[in-house]
Parts: structure tokens; sequence; C-alpha cells
């Protein structure tokens, strides 16, 4: 079984902490020509777009996306990959939520950071290689002209009609799990199948990761926040303080398999986390990120819905626990030989 797990930019938290939010700006946009949104040929939601930066630096951008379906609003918050300056990045993000067959897509609304670094330098090769086929696919290759490895690597591209008309948002169907320096890998992404005749060509090849979703629980009486990246949707995260472990709702619903990788702070550097699906144990990969952040990455099986349980965080007091246990078996033997010392003195005189 695969498991795709793409390492997420989760610098962003820390850059959080560091660096203030700015609401969109005339420098930071979504062009109302490049937003749409439509049912693709499963019947879900889909939103498609380009984020603009003009500003003089990179940035991190925050998108909130509200649509209306029929009687209730679904609002959905994704934070994207860093946008070099003069750059763009294309999105494509499906709406699990919305149930309708008429849902209205409203204005986005958009926020962002100033990004402590640029994006890794993985570059498109513009070549012969990079070829738009008769059935409307792209293919090509990438190099990572970067000094370190990248990881959780995906290609995406706006895609224009023969009329310039924006039509859809490519992703790679790769997930690149890591990139080397100076290593060479191919891409393939394909339009939704109801775009794919209209096709007439690709435009703004970025290099960026899916979307990340925050996420909030309370953990011993605090908010724990982390994130977690999936191409099926996540609902009902809850913690249980009795079992120290975290709830979730996942569901995927469409044919072919899928993946969902939670990503946790560290807290103390040994969690070792375990995962049932539906009450029974599941294959999943822990891994820790360049930024030290966990990552709980499993395979979701087609049209599935799973009720995942992740347990192995940090128990409040628990290393306090452990010192106490490690100072009483130290201190056993030294009070022990104290005793016998006054005990023989005591003989002895």
């Amino acid at each position: 079984m695969r498991l795709l797990v793409p390492i997420s930019i989760f610098a962003i938290l820390i850059g959080l902490g560091i660096v203030t939010s700015n609401f969109a700006s005339a420098n930071v946009w979504i062009p109302d020509n490049e937003f749409m949104g439509f049912y693709n040929v499963n019947g879900t939601y889909t939103v498609v777009g380009a984020v603009k930066n003009t500003e003089a630096k990179a940035i991190i951008p925050t998108i909130t996306i509200n649509v209306k379906d029929n009687d209730k609003t679904v609002s959905e918050r994704y934070t994207l990959s860093t946008v070099n300056s003069q750059k763009d990045i294309p999105f494509n993000i499906k709406i699990l939520q919305v149930e309708g067959k008429n849902a209205t897509l409203e204005k986005p609304q958009i926020s962002f950071v100033v990004a402590d670094h640029n994006s890794t330098d993985i570059e498109i090769i513009y070549d012969k290689t990079l070829k738009k086929h008769v059935d409307g696919h792209e293919t090509g290759f990438i190099t990572n002209n970067d000094t370190s490895t990248a990881y959780g690597v995906r290609v995406y591209a706006a895609i224009y009609g023969k009329d310039g008309k924006f039509l859809d948002v490519g992703k790679s169907i790769e997930t690149i799990e890591r990139m080397d320096p100076g290593e060479k890998i191919s891409f393939s992404m394909y339009p939704d199948p109801q775009h794919a005749s209209m096709v007439s060509y690709y435009s703004c090849f970025v290099v960026g990761d899916d979307p990340t979703m925050p996420a909030s629980v309370l953990k011993d009486g605090k908010p724990y926040n982390f994130t977690y990246l999936t191409s099926g949707s996540v609902t009902d995260t809850k913690y249980d303080n009795a079992t120290h472990s975290i709830t979730a709702t996942v569901r995927y619903p469409f044919p072919d398999s899928g993946f969902v990788n939670f990503m946790f702070p560290e807290e103390t550097g040994t969690e070792k986390f375990s995962v049932l699906s539906n009450g029974k144990p599941v294959e999943f990969v822990q891994s820790k990120d360049p930024n030290g952040y966990w990552h709980v990455a499993l395979s979701l099986h087609p049209r599935s819905t799973s009720y995942l349980t992740i347990s192995g965080f940090d128990q409040p007091g628990a290393s306090n626990q452990d010192n106490f246990r490690n100072y009483i078996l130290v201190a056993i033997p030294i009070v022990a030989a104290a005793v016998s010392i006054i005990i023989w003195k005591k003989r002895k005189d």
C-alpha cells in the first residue's frame, strides 16, 4: 500500500509567532476572472483560482472560501505554500461539505504573512519534454536547483481554453515525497475530464504543497493546535483526556485511494503514536519534518469513512512522575547506605 506522506511547509507555524498577519492588499489578490467554482465529474464541488503576489517579499497566503449551499454557508480556510515576490500560486480545492447542486461561490477573503525565506528553488524545465497531449493532460520534468532537499513536492498550473478563458487548475498526480539537490523528476497533470477537450495551454507553473487545514482541540483544558493535509475531509476532531488521544472522522468519497497526514507539534520529542481506524489498528507512517513537527500519515480506502483514534500524546505531569520515580530509585540505596553506616557506628560505640 502506497502511503502518500507529503511534508508541508510548517515553518508557517513558527512564522506566525514572529511576523504579523496582514489582510489582503492591492499587492496580494485573487483576480475575479481566475476564481471559480464548479462540480467535477464526480459531483464534488471544486474551487480553483490563483493568488498573485506583487509584494516586495515572499509571502504565505491564507484564503477563506465561502460557498452558499441552499440555506447554509460553508466556510473553509486554507493556508497555501510560500509564494515568491512577483509570482502566482494556483490552487485546486475540493469542498466535500457542499451537498447541494446549485451552490454559489462568494468573493474570497485573503490574508498573508511575510515569509522569512523564499520558496525552494525547484524549476520547471521548459523544453520539448514539457508537452500537452491530445487528451488535454500535460507532462514534463522539474529539477531541484536548491542546496537543500525538498519534501512533499507537487506541481500546479492554471489551465486556459482556446479563447484564453480560465478553465481549471491542474495538479500533478504524483506526490514527490523527497527531492534531493540537483535531482530531476517527471510529473504529469490532468484537467477535469469535462474540460479536457477545451484545453489550449497550461500557464503559471509552480511547485508547492496542497492546502493545509488548521484544527484545534481542548487538551487538558488548554487549546492544542495542529494541522492536517488530506485528499478527503476531516471533521469532529476531539481530544479524549482519559485516553490521551485525538479522535476524528475522515471521509473519502472518491473511487481511487487517498491519504490523510496529521501534523502535531513536538512536546517531548519521544512521542510514539498509534492509530486505530474503526476500532482496529492500521498501518501508518510516523516521521518528523525539519521544523520539528510530527507527521502521522495513512492511506484512505476508496469511498470510505474512517473513525480514527490517534494515541501517544504527552500526558501532563508524566515527566514529573518519571523524574520522581527516578529520584526514588536513586534515593533508596543512598538512604539504605546511610542507615547502615549509622547502625554500624552505634554498634562500634
